[in-house]
């Protein structure tokens, strides 16, 4: 009799099944609806050609935790304090964010130290910002291997995702509530750096994690160099 192959959620480690994926993620059609919506809520200035040029056919795919997100690129607002456009994304998206949940957290509310900023972030050498929508596929079990400590700073790249976990997170309040770090990885946001500290800025990334006892969604801050378990660096394919 030939050997069981176990299933896998992420890039391949083998692990134990998560929840089935159409449990946890929206379809791409409901998804074009939230971008709508927040678009005319927020004034993201994405012209309705532009969304209806986007491609929402269904496609599956074979590990859990890979799924197509429609991820939001902004353009930089100069008149805000000259943001650029990676900033105003990620403090945009997060905003969206802490409207869809009853609990959020972010690292950046703590007012001695980030009063008035916005997100102070910037993305890994190597990634571009490109503002518009697009679809794109990303693998949020990426580098999980539960049981084992990873350390982000080793696993990051050119396809680390970034802005594309916090449109995930709009989009899934399922899956980012399903986080435990056994069945369903809490996440790095690898394609970031942490400007504040500037003399930190190569040792620091996001993380986001389902804080069930607090049952809080929270934006934190992590250290490159740190090895955890539980923690997944998703990848954009």
């Amino acid at each position: 009799m030939g050997r069981e192959i176990p299933p896998t959620l992420g890039s391949g480690f083998f692990v134990r099944a998560g929840p089935p994926s159409n449990h946890l993620f929206a379809p791409l059609v409901d998804q074009l609806a939230n971008v709508r919506r927040w678009n005319a809520e927020r004034e993201w200035g994405f012209t309705s050609s532009e969304l209806a040029a986007i491609d929402i056919t269904p496609r599956t795919h074979r590990a859990p935790l890979v799924v197509d997100v429609l991820a939001v690129y902004l353009k930089a607002e100069r008149q805000r304090d000259g943001l650029d456009g990676v900033r105003r994304t990620c403090h945009e998206l997060w905003e969206v964010v802490a409207q869809r949940y009853l609990n959020t957290w972010c690292w950046d509310w703590l007012p001695e130290t980030y009063y008035g900023r916005y997100k102070p972030v910037r993305l890994l050498a190597g990634i571009e910002h490109r503002p518009g929508v697009r679809r794109v596929t990303v693998d949020l079990g990426a580098h999980w291997r539960p049981g084992h400590h990873v350390r982000p700073r080793a696993i990051r790249g050119r396809n680390s995702a970034h802005a594309e976990i916090l449109a995930a997170a709009a989009h899934f309040p399922r899956w980012a509530k399903a986080m435990d770090g056994v069945n369903v990885p809490y996440v790095w946001l690898p394609g970031y750096q942490v400007t504040v500290p500037e003399h930190a800025v190569n040792t620091r990334l996001p993380g986001l994690a389902w804080v069930h006892y607090r049952r809080t969604l929270s934006l934190t801050v992590n250290w490159a160099d740190h090895a955890h378990s539980g923690w997944a660096a998703p990848t954009c394919r």
